[in-house]
């Protein structure tokens, strides 16, 4: 597979001219996974953003009250998982699971870093990727935290 033709049909990066696509496939590690591989643990630090090229991953929370763990779903070929290890100290907000062998493009905080100066407007994508995610993460929180308040 090659990478870049895959990226440049991504939404997040089917807008960037060659340069900055081929600065992130510099930055990318492209590994294989076997079944059952955990890339994260809720909770834990994961230290890399995932882009998923073949294969799925499931992605598991575990309701702390009652500590039971529920799949939250699967993603698939092209979606991306991890974005907030490219934040520093910040915990992973689930479980991340391979369903079967899997392919996935890595960006290490690191490579993230140097990727600001190679190619910034894909780093200000993927940060602004970054806050949607915190917001919906709250959104979820806050929902959890309304359900489950003692009146």
């Amino acid at each position: 597979m090659e990478l870049k033709p895959f990226l440049r049909n991504l939404p997040a990066f089917e807008a960037y001219n060659d340069q900055y696509t081929d600065a992130l496939v510099a930055a990318l590690e492209v590994e294989d996974c076997p079944d059952g591989f955990v890339f994260v643990h809720q909770g834990g630090y994961g230290g890399a953003m995932f882009i998923i090229l073949e294969g799925s991953v499931g992605i598991i929370r575990r309701d702390r009250p009652n500590e039971t763990d529920y799949d939250v779903r699967d993603l698939r070929e092209g979606e991306i998982f991890g974005l907030l290890s490219l934040v520093d100290d910040m915990p992973a907000a689930a479980t991340c699971v391979a369903h079967g062998p899997v392919k996935i493009a890595a960006l290490t905080q690191d490579g993230f870093h140097s990727l600001f100066q190679s190619a910034p407007p894909i780093c200000h994508q993927l940060q602004f990727m970054i806050a949607v995610q915190l917001a919906r993460d709250l959104q979820e929180q806050n929902e959890f935290l309304r359900r489950h308040m003692v009146q």
